[in-house]
């Protein structure tokens, strides 16, 4: 059985879904599915057609009752999914009750972390940063600064304190940090482990990589990451939010009891640990053009891919990338993306290179979890 360790590796602001015992009493079967909008597949869901091949017809059918299910199961006001395969191309659907259409924008969370590493390591391959590079020289004042590698922000590894803890935080998220505030608040707790010697999520490690690109890149995070990432792969719906205008429709994101949480957390808090959006397709293309090999040099590849193993976990984690074991994945190979959850939104964004598959699942509601989403597509794509 597939099961995706969310709340060993995210957890930005909200408990995960896979662990939170609480279910919203605002989703269930009430609402039926819909059909998505298509890619370069076409019109998803079962009114499919259009010329498609029968094959993908009956493909979309089985996705869209999967979806349905799967958003009932765990009790989401709504549901989206993305999968992109070679026969089908690229289709997004969507259920619930909003009465979405599947070409919204969701809040990703932690998946900005795999975008983030992904303009760190272009600066690498340009030879403006070394992953041996120390975070003193960018920023002072962290203990261990002086022996705490970008690899180690990369991987968390670096043993400093997860900000998103602070309770001084969590009792205003909608107050605006500059990224120097919220390096501070995980200071004010001192260094959590030797560096190096643990692996151990932070939140803080992003923010750190943030500041680290705007000084060696001379340019703010979005523009970077706009730059190296979203213009060469056309992907015009993805924004990072607080810097940039969003340009198209943000879906609603639900507390555990309905209430709206869409703007519940100011951009500035999560900053480079997790403030981007972008629509389901455009988040699949994204891990599909990463693990294709399209947005870094093989050398800085082959780094993002190295991984620590997990604790307790069929999965390693690289530098911001997620990779999950071919043993979990439900005959799909090894997974590459990661995931985010930000208060509202829980996100599963993998790409699967055995079988050229990719998949993006996400809940809108606290207490959702994405991972039914994911394990019902893949049980519908390899049955």
């Amino acid at each position: 059985m597939l099961r995706i360790y969310g709340c060993l590796v995210l957890g930005l602001l909200t408990a995960c879904g896979s662990t939170d015992e609480s279910r919203p009493g605002t989703g269930g079967s009430s609402a039926g599915g819909s059909a998505g909008v298509g890619g370069s597949g076409g019109i998803g869901g079962v009114a499919g057609g259009g010329g498609k091949p029968a094959s993908c017809v009956s493909l979309d059918g089985k996705l869209q009752a999967a979806l349905d299910a799967a958003r009932t199961q765990t009790g989401s006001r709504d549901a989206a999914l993305a999968v992109t395969t070679p026969e089908c191309g690229s289709v997004t659907y969507i259920s619930g009750e909003s009465q979405l259409t599947g070409g919204e924008l969701f809040r990703i969370g932690s998946v900005t972390k795999t975008y983030v590493a992904t303009v760190v390591l272009q600066l690498v391959g340009a030879g403006k940063l070394s992953l041996d590079d120390k975070l003193e020289t960018w920023v002072t004042g962290v203990p261990n600064g002086s022996a705490i590698t970008v690899r180690m922000l990369l991987n968390h590894t670096s043993g400093i304190f997860n900000y998103t803890t602070d309770t001084t935080f969590l009792a205003n998220l909608k107050k605006k940090w500059t990224p120097d505030e919220l390096v501070q608040l995980a200071v004010s707790h001192g260094a959590v482990d030797p560096p190096g010697t643990k692996w151990e999520y932070s939140n803080t490690n992003y923010v750190c990589l943030g500041i680290i690109v705007e000084k060696v890149g001379g340019k703010g995070i979005a523009e970077q990451i706009r730059a190296g990432v979203l213009e060469p792969q056309k992907l015009d719906a993805t924004f990072f939010d607080g810097e940039e205008a969003l340009v198209g429709t943000l879906a609603p994101g639900f507390s555990p009891t309905g209430t709206d949480s869409t703007y519940a957390v100011d951009p500035s808090g999560p900053w480079a640990a997790g403030s981007m959006v972008a629509t389901p397709a455009d988040t699949a293309a994204f891990v599909q053009a990463l693990a294709e090999g399209k947005l870094l040099d093989p050398a800085e590849q082959t780094a993002m891919e190295t991984g620590v193993p997990l604790p307790g976990a069929p999965a390693s984690y690289g530098l911001g990338l997620l990779m999950l074991d071919a043993s979990v994945t439900a005959g799909a190979g090894k997974a590459y993306g990661h995931d985010g959850s930000i208060n509202g939104y829980h996100t599963q964004a993998f790409h699967f290179r055995d079988t050229q598959t990719s998949i993006v699942s996400i809940v809108n509601q606290d207490g959702g979890d994405p991972n039914d989403v994911t394990l019902a597509a893949l049980k519908a794509l390899f049955p």
